[in-house]
């Protein structure tokens, strides 16, 4: 209580200019008010853009190359959406996904804005820490009060469970950063809000969070961890995997079906008549083979955003793909989903989009590192999360959630490593 005492004294009293007061606020609440009140990630997100559009014409230091580099490629991105669209007719559908995809556009007056205030980062981990007992309490209300089969929060499933394994490394890389600094009451504090949210992300039953936490860890440990930590905590993480597949409920029974379902598909002759298309794996995979299709017969600018059922109803009446695919209307999976809609050119931009600060945080890694971890961690959660969900470039709150981590931990780095980036 200490702490948060003392934060909430540090944005009230350490900041005279209030537009900075509110840009902190509404970061510090973005884990918190985002997950507990529906809707409010996303309005978190268009708040924190009007004030960047509201504050452009402030004086502000250059930007550097790379920041233009990084803002150009958001526009490259949503640039894709409209020659996909147009390319393909633009219809109701693609005016549905155009307020998601302007979020990509709106990275630049957001950037623009948290780059002036040092303190994003700081804000966004602290409140991470709060938010990571939120989620407990709404996993621990889903699952054994309400008795539902998992948690699924103000959302789904699919937001918290992801969301709750991020507070866990963001909760993670606190307590390393700081273990020779903070006193043990606040290092109790993020211990306790770790295990808080792993908890949450176990109920989810979100294939999404156990993927992303397995792989996370792996790589944090292989990248980040001295040499003569490496062993024991690539086993840490290997024992907490194995206790939550043994223990729980909710996590053996999926992954066991999940393997089952992948290898029936695989042993399959006719994917186009077999039962195992029509599993939860097994058509998932089907999509992936239905956007192959796509990616051959429109490979530049893809099928047109939201137009992959449709599509596929003509595979289907072909005898291309099993009739299962024509169920859904996007793959689960980000980058395909991206490579079908948007074709080539477009994953090309959303990988750029992911992987070009991760090239900045690698290129300067040893000057900066502390920043640099973080902005690592986040890149290669998300990108876990990518390869089982198609939200993370379709949904508002997801996308916010996304863009807003990257923006912050970015913009943190630069700002830190400013002497030392070329």
């Amino acid at each position: 209580m200490e702490s948060i005492n003392n934060w909430v004294n540090k944005l009230l009293v350490a900041y005279p200019d209030k537009t900075e007061r509110i840009v902190y606020l509404f970061i510090f609440l973005f884990p918190i008010a985002g997950m507990s009140v529906r809707h409010w990630i996303s309005n978190i997100f268009n708040i924190l853009v009007l004030i960047g559009l509201f504050t452009l014409k402030k004086p502000r230091e250059p930007l550097l190359k790379q920041e233009k580099i990084f803002l150009w490629i958001c526009v490259a991105y949503f640039s894709m959406f409209i020659i996909s669209s147009f390319a393909n007719e633009w219809t109701k559908i693609q005016t549905y996904y155009l307020g998601t995809e302007m979020r990509f556009l709106f990275v630049i007056p957001l950037y623009l804005l948290i780059r002036r205030y040092e303190d994003s980062s700081f804000w966004l981990l602290r409140g991470a820490l709060v938010g990571g007992f939120f989620l407990f309490g709404q996993a621990f209300y889903d699952v054994i009060i309400r008795d539902l089969p998992t948690a699924i929060g103000v959302y789904s499933k699919n937001i918290i469970g992801p969301f709750a394994v991020l507070i866990v490394y963001y909760g993670i890389y606190l307590f390393l950063q700081n273990f020779k600094i903070y006193k043990w009451q606040h290092l109790l504090l993020i211990f306790l809000s770790v295990i808080a949210a792993l908890f949450a992300a176990s109920m989810s039953g979100s294939r999404g969070s156990y993927v992303g936490f397995a792989v996370t860890g792996f790589a944090s440990v292989l990248f980040f961890s001295k040499p003569r930590w490496m062993f024991a905590a690539l086993f840490t993480i290997s024992i907490i995997i194995v206790l939550f597949y043994q223990s729980s409920s909710i996590v053996k029974p999926g992954v066991d079906t999940a393997v089952n379902e992948v290898e029936q598909y695989l042993a399959a002759e006719d994917h186009v008549k077999d039962l195992s298309s029509t599993t939860p794996a097994g058509v998932r995979l089907e999509m992936f083979r239905t956007t192959m299709l796509f990616i051959k017969d429109n490979l530049f600018v893809g099928i047109g955003p939201g137009n992959y059922r449709s599509r596929t109803l003509s595979y289907v009446k072909e005898a291309k793909v099993h009739q299962a695919v024509a169920e859904y209307s996007h793959p689960h999976n980000s980058f395909i989903e991206v490579a079908s809609a948007k074709g080539i050119l477009g994953l090309i931009t959303l990988l750029l989009l992911f992987y070009y600060p991760a090239y900045i945080y690698i290129k300067n890694y040893k000057t900066c590192k502390p920043t640099a971890v973080i902005g690592l961690i986040h890149i290669v959660a998300i990108s876990a999360f990518a390869l089982s969900d198609h939200s993370l470039v379709l949904m508002n709150n997801y996308t916010s959630i996304i863009l807003l981590g990257m923006i912050i931990f970015l913009s943190s780095h630069i700002r830190s490593c400013r002497d030392h980036i070329k």
